[in-house]
């Protein structure tokens, strides 16, 4: 048994899921979307004996890790936890082992303390309901000083492609198809670069202030879109997705960590917010020759940018469900071509495409006609369980 919640997140991400019982929270969207949908939901199953098995910050940005942030610094202390929480995945700085090499120059903090007081980002002026989280500690202060299980242990290595099978149970596994390493690297060496160009001559070691200014300063740098704001001709002439894909080129979406959930029969592709590029290799690479891959369910990345979805990964995968997360007030996602070119390819079998708002995008497909005569459906979510069968496709 395997079904889901995807929560209104407004441009982030926030899903519930329940694998044969097993709970497991992938993204918490902004503060707000802690407070006003999971906070009771969570309450709830505390309630009735559950647990959350797994928790998971796909990548460090506001729309995915504020919610979390909320999350962690309300549920308690090792003594005394709102819910229990069995193990959390989030690759921050003291994740990567090349980290830990040297003292920190302490006249050089001044520049980590200004990014601190900063804070997280909020969620967009024009969302309702903003409301901000803890801003000055980081998820991976947060996990390390509240004695969470992290990254199997204490937070030092990453979650990343080399990481193997992650089991539930027998019939529940998790398989990590990204990062890679280089990946989490090139964030890394990133926000050095642009510590030195602020000043900073510290060495890049774990502590508290230095996980604090680089959770921080990801969070920012993820807004900033590293995508030409002018869309191609084709695009701008609403043209197939073929014409319009351009590769994602932000460093911090291609640090999000990609998962394949697998419970029984069924399965559901996490796709974060990852470069299509990336997941198109790694899935190559673990099925050779493979010229289709079947899930259950496939959550769309990075909210349905055009971007992140290429012709040739929606060559190599398929779903009767689609997942697409946004309220399309932020760079307007979903892309209406991403969403033409998954219902436009031939199937023997209904898609449906579940939104967790009724954007401009989802109330255009509704009166879309498949290129391939391919059946699909629009469904407006609002926090109800969606069911995901097994990937047989039948009817």
């Amino acid at each position: 048994m395997l079904k889901l919640k995807m929560y209104p997140a407004k441009n982030g991400d926030a899903f519930l899921i329940n694998a044969n019982g097993h709970y497991l929270l992938i993204d918490a969207g902004y503060a707000s979307t802690y407070t006003t949908h999971l906070a009771a939901e969570l309450a709830a199953l505390a309630e009735g004996g559950e647990c959350l098995k797994l928790v998971v910050c796909t990548h460090i940005d506001a729309d995915h890790i504020g919610g979390l942030l909320a999350l962690f610094a309300s549920n308690g202390g090792p003594e005394r936890r709102l819910i229990e929480v069995d193990a959390v995945w989030h690759n921050s700085l003291r994740s990567l082992p090349y980290t830990a090499d040297g003292p920190c120059l302490t006249e050089s903090t001044g520049v980590l303390e200004a990014i601190k007081r900063r804070g997280f980002p909020v969620p967009p002026a024009l969302a309702p309901n903003p409301i901000g989280a803890g801003q000055g500690s980081s998820l991976a202060k947060l996990l390390r000083s509240r004695d969470y299980h992290w990254n199997h242990g204490d937070g030092s290595c990453s979650i990343d492609s080399r990481s193997g099978a992650y089991s539930l149970s027998d019939q529940v596994q998790l398989e990590v198809l990204g990062p890679t390493i280089e990946r989490l690297e090139a964030l890394r060496m990133l926000w050095l670069k642009d510590m030195r160009r602020l000043g900073y001559r510290g060495k890049p070691i774990s502590s508290d202030l230095v996980d604090d200014a680089y959770e921080m300063w990801c969070s920012h740098d993820a807004q900033r879109s590293s995508i030409p704001s002018v869309r191609p001709i084709a695009a701008r002439c609403e043209g197939t997705l073929a014409e319009a894909y351009t590769p994602d080129i932000s460093v911090a979406n291609g640090s999000s960590i990609v998962l394949a959930l697998t419970a029984g029969r069924a399965s559901v592709l996490l796709l974060g917010d990852a470069w299509a590029e990336d997941v198109v290799g790694e899935l190559k690479r673990r099925n050779q020759g493979a010229q289709q891959l079947m899930f259950s369910a496939i959550k769309i990345a990075h909210h349905g940018s055009l971007h992140n979805t290429s012709p040739e990964l929606l060559a190599l995968i398929d779903a009767p469900c689609y997942l697409i997360s946004t309220n399309g007030l932020r760079h307007a996602h979903p892309d209406f071509e991403v969403l033409a070119a998954i219902v436009d390819r031939p199937a023997a079998f209904e898609r449906k495409l579940y939104f967790n708002y009724d954007t401009a995008a989802a109330q255009r497909l509704r009166t879309y006609s498949s290129k391939a005569g391919a059946r699909f459906s629009v469904h407006i979510v609002d926090g109800e369980w969606i069911q995901l069968g097994d990937v047989s496709c039948d009817g």
